[in-house]
């Protein structure tokens, strides 16, 4: 575990880099829509603040780059159109890590996760919906789904490692949900 002292040098310049992977799938009476984002995280660390019971450092996006893939398909029938969409993200907080008790959690909220894009290429959809990653404070947000757990940093306090997998239903319609994701600081 890396000292509180160490971890305040590094949170001047640290950066964190690597992948989330959120994929979902939405079953309606007429067909289903896989929805695939593969979003290449770079975030910087922001300067230290104080926080109840410890401290916290916000992540802020660096030019975090979200790919994602989508279709639509009739039940038992053909595909009706597919779509893509590719957009960065840079200059929004997306997250925390957060230091209490000589421990270190981590906390991700990344906007445009699901949703954001249609049939065709680059078609947005005006969507707004968050997939969050480590219990923290809640978000003011469209939150499509949420990790329930509290995520600590692994590997000597420079690695965030995870998955989780979720369902819900609205209506007719049901969405699941598979998030996984590795990040690593760059020193």
């Amino acid at each position: 575990m890396m000292a509180t002292s160490t971890i305040a040098l590094l949170a001047i310049s640290a950066v964190w880099q690597g992948t989330v992977i959120v994929d979902g799938m939405i079953y309606e009476p007429g067909g289903y829509h896989p929805y695939r984002t593969t979003i290449s995280l770079r975030l910087r660390e922001a300067e230290r603040v104080a926080a109840p019971g410890g401290s916290r450092v916000p992540l802020v996006s660096d030019g975090s780059v979200y790919e994602t893939v989508t279709s639509v398909h009739q039940t038992e029938g053909p595909m009706l159109c597919s779509g893509t969409g590719t957009e960065t993200l840079t200059g929004r907080t997306v997250g925390y890590l957060e230091t209490k008790g000589g421990k270190t959690s981590y906390h991700l909220a990344l906007p445009r996760a699901f949703g954001a894009f249609a049939c065709g290429r680059n078609h947005t959809t005006g969507a707004d919906r968050w997939v969050v990653i480590g219990l923290g404070d809640l978000e003011a947000a469209d939150v499509e789904t949420s990790d329930p757990l509290v995520r600590s940093l692994e590997a000597r306090d420079s690695s965030m490692k995870g998955s989780f997998q979720s369902k819900k239903t609205r209506g007719a319609v049901r969405y699941e949900y598979s998030v996984n994701w590795s990040m690593m600081r760059v020193p």
